[in-house]
């Protein structure tokens, strides 16, 4: 197989007259045709030069072989161990958070040496080391985050061996959500052709993100008539998605495109496209400090605003597993609102730990009489933070529903 270098060297230059030499994975180094370029004697002058600078760098440097007993202490690392194994837990055990996990190793064969220490890694961080019999520990969940966590046994054996233990557990959330009462306060007109992907209260307007394709678009309404005051349709193979406000800017994810745009919030002309490696969008908040993503699972994504990169992950769980299908998000009161695809209620989610906290259930918000048109599922939320109140609605829902909710969240 030819070298990378002589691939380079093969390759011709692109139409800007540039040829691109590799240089290593994920860098490019480049050259100007004509300002750089490598002939055939060229390159054999140069890997003769290459040879005689790693002969020279040889000489007069003597190898010493490897003892038997450092051959032998090579093949003993390189042996596979089992020696022990994992007692408890048992791998993809549920634990509700706050509960102590036992961890307990037993030996399987005596043929082994002695163990030396035993390491406990959970989420890649070491959590723990035990030295001497019995090795078991009891881990504590208490201030972690919900959902799967991979735990990672290293036991040291006297003769420089290792055996590795690899397995998952499932931490669940330590309470049972409650209901919050809502209370309606008003019902205005909602554009029944729009089918609603995302929803954000502003300085007394609504900016609403809609989707499908050839319909996509970004609106801002006003409440009272449900009219748009300023609306930008998306290109026909665009499928819309969830907006939020970041100061002057409003973001806009996209379905299955994983492309975003920016937008200024006062003209909505575009200033911005950026990409991202989540296979799909779907809901979209700002935190104060990271824009906040949902794709339809039950995990949520903490996104860098100013170059939309992955910050870290956030999965969602209740007391009785995970809580998939989130939609649409609003960040509220150091809360995150999210919609629940194809239901009509709305969760409340704690954003340090990811446990559901508490839900609103808005089954029937919309009246039968209203039902017997084109609607789909219930999706959109909206607060406005001076009168503590939210809009709701749903994709091609002819009503917007302005509600206050009764407790604390």
């Amino acid at each position: 197989m030819p070298s990378a270098f002589q691939h380079s060297i093969s390759r011709k230059p692109d139409a800007s007259g540039t040829t691109f030499y590799p240089a290593g994975r994920g860098r490019t180094i480049h050259r100007l045709t004509g300002i750089f370029r490598i002939t055939g004697p060229v390159f054999g002058g140069l890997a003769l030069l290459a040879l005689s600078c790693t002969l020279a760098a040889g000489c007069g440097k003597k190898v010493q072989p490897k003892s038997g007993a450092e051959n032998r202490v090579s093949a003993v690392q390189a042996a596979r161990v089992s020696g022990t194994r994992v007692a408890e837990p048992a791998n993809n055990s549920q634990f509700s958070l706050g509960e102590k996990i036992p961890l307990r190793l037993e030996r399987v064969t005596d043929t082994l040496p002695g163990i030396d220490s035993v390491q406990f890694f959970a989420g890649g961080d070491r959590q723990h080391t035990l030295h001497g019999e019995p090795f078991a520990y009891e881990w504590s969940t208490e201030n972690l985050r919900v959902g799967t966590w991979p735990l990672r046994l290293i036991c040291y054996y006297a003769d420089g061996r290792k055996e590795y233990h690899d397995l998952s557990i499932v931490i669940l959330s330590d309470i049972t959500p409650r209901y919050l009462k809502y209370r309606l306060l008003n019902t205005w007109p909602h554009d029944p052709k729009a089918y609603t992907q995302g929803l954000v209260y502003d300085d007394g307007f609504l900016y609403e993100g809609t989707g499908q394709w050839t319909e996509s678009s970004l609106r801002k309404t006003e409440i009272r008539t449900g009219e748009p005051v300023r609306m930008l349709n998306l290109p026909d193979d665009i499928f819309g998605e969830g907006i939020t406000l970041l100061n002057d800017r409003i973001y806009q994810l996209t379905y299955k495109s994983q492309v975003g745009f920016v937008y200024e919030k006062e003209t909505f002309r575009r200033i911005q496209k950026v990409y991202y490696e989540i296979e799909e969008g779907w809901g979209l908040t700002y935190d104060g400090e990271y824009l906040i993503m949902s794709d339809g699972t039950n995990r949520i994504y903490y996104m860098d605003p100013e170059y939309f990169t992955e910050v870290r992950q956030l999965e969602v769980y209740d007391d009785r597993g995970p809580v998939s299908r989130l939609n649409e998000l609003e960040y509220i009161e150091g809360r995150i609102f999210a919609n629940i695809y194809g239901e009509e209620e709305i969760v409340i989610i704690d954003p340090e730990t990811g446990k559901i906290t508490a839900k609103i259930n808005m089954k029937g918000i919309l009246p039968a009489k209203d039902r017997s048109r084109k609607i789909d599922v219930f999706n959109g939320i909206a607060w406005d933070p001076a009168k503590r109140i939210l809009y709701v609605t749903g994709k091609y829902w002819p009503k917007m529903f302005e509600v206050s909710l009764e407790g604390e969240f």
